[in-house]
């Protein structure tokens, strides 16, 4: 199995912001405050403090969103608010099922709302997180209409929004100038991430790591947030050779919120990568409780078959390759990157290919575009997949997966300049970049 890592755990991490801001949607239907507020508004300013009592804070926020909208049914606002509470849950549980759902409501909510009301910016949000960004830009562009402005939290979310769209367009200019827009109208921790993820992106890892520190400074920070922002800066450690201060990063994380089960996997492929394998499957297994997250059956399986249980391994990553085949079947434009990943690793190159091609079609940023250059590469086409690549590092795009695809395809086309030219341009950026032991890294590594 090519266990090649998972491309989400980044960005969902500051989609995780993004819920933190969405949970205030449920403030207005009881004390008449608005729909989305700065992030930390929506709980105490110390927050949950560990992962159990924010679940248990959102599942009774959500069975309040259904009770409200049991009593009123054809309120868009009661849709919205269950949208809001379903999107937070979703995105602290890793849900799919709360993610779906979520999205269902805000659509009842935009149909049941008279123009040119309406769950304008909670239906962004929630759209946005299944990776439906046209429709978020278009949701945007109704607060033009507004009589009345948006006050500072919410115009900055809307330039954090339309700069996401644009990062995933790529169009990366666009989206620093947003983001910095959003910076300037309301510093947040979610800008922090923000930028700090655009600076990753163009390889200026300094400076991301520089902004993403100024973020604790930010009001009201949470656990949860800070859990975040520590695993963002392991991320750049570990995207630039120096895993043991990653693990340091991410052990902070889950002394900061304990018992998320994104902190957990993480800690899971560190483990993996110094060969305890015990301690690895243990951190697997209570991350996949609660919710089936199919992205931590793969690191599992990857698990079992470096320690020889093949037989183990094919069942837990054909149970992986079903789950995200659901989810593309139901939700395509959001999982069909992750569809890709289980389709190659399962040998179907032809479906690779569709799925690349979709998600490119969707998403044609950085991301996007390496996959479409592996899934071209899958199925012989290196001289297409080079152009893909060398293209994509013309745009200021950079991470160590790019040019160790291009080495693998210049390697067969026989080129020894491009591939001297792309193995030192990985190993700039991580010297532990051809080091056969990341691929047990599943989460944040590139």
């Amino acid at each position: 199995m090519d266990a090649m890592p998972l491309r989400e755990a980044l960005r969902w991490m500051i989609l995780l912001i993004i819920a933190l801001v969405a949970m205030t949607g449920l403030q207005r239907f009881f004390d008449g405050t608005s729909a989305i507020e700065p992030a930390q508004a929506a709980v105490p300013a110390w927050g949950p403090s560990d992962f159990s009592q924010a679940l248990q804070m959102l599942d009774r926020d959500v069975a309040r969103s259904r009770a409200r909208l049991a009593a009123i049914p054809d309120s868009w606002a009661a849709h919205e608010a269950l949208a809001m509470s379903l999107h937070a849950r979703g995105q602290l549980n890793g849900s799919h099922e709360d993610l779906a759902a979520a999205l269902e409501s805000a659509e009842n909510a935009r149909q049941l709302a008279a123009e040119p009301s309406g769950p304008v910016l909670s239906r962004a949000i929630v759209n946005l997180a299944l990776h439906r960004n046209d429709i978020a830009a278009e949701e945007i562009a109704r607060m033009d209409s507004f009589a009345v402005p948006a006050d500072p939290p919410d115009r900055a979310e809307v330039e954090a929004i339309l700069g996401d769209v644009a990062l995933y367009a790529g169009d990366y200019r666009a989206a620093l100038e947003r983001y910095r827009a959003a910076e300037a109208m309301y510093p947040s921790a979610g800008s922090a991430v923000r930028l700090a993820d655009w600076f990753r992106h163009q390889g200026q890892f300094e400076r991301a790591r520089a902004t993403l520190k100024a973020g604790f400074d930010r009001p009201q920070v949470t656990p949860w947030t800070r859990a975040a922002l520590l695993l963002q800066l392991g991320a750049i450690d570990l995207q630039t050779g120096d895993w043991a201060a990653a693990e340091r990063y991410f052990e902070q994380a889950d002394a900061a919120f304990p018992g998320w089960w994104l902190t957990r996997a993480h800690l899971g492929q560190m483990a993996a990568v110094r060969g305890d394998f015990a301690r690895a499957e243990s951190l697997y297994r209570e991350a996949m409780q609660g919710a089936e997250r199919p992205s931590v059956l793969d690191a599992l399986a990857a698990v079992l078959e470096a320690q020889g249980r093949n037989e183990e391994a094919a069942r837990i990553a054909q149970a992986a390759a079903g789950l995200w085949k659901a989810r593309v079947a139901s939700h395509p434009e959001a999982y069909a990157d992750h569809g890709f990943e289980a389709a190659l690793s399962q040998g179907d190159t032809a479906g690779a290919w569709q799925l690349a091609s979709l998600n490119y079609r969707n998403r044609p940023y950085g991301d996007g575009r390496i996959g479409l250059a592996r899934a071209a590469a899958a199925r012989g086409r290196d001289e297409s997949a080079r152009a893909i690549l060398e293209e994509l590092g013309r745009t200021g795009w950079r991470s160590t997966e790019q040019y160790r695809v291009l080495a693998e395809v210049c390697e067969r086309l026989k080129d020894q300049s491009c591939v001297a030219s792309a193995r030192k341009a990985a190993l700039t950026i991580s010297p532990l970049a051809f080091d056969p032991r990341s691929d047990l890294l599943f989460f944040s590594n590139h």
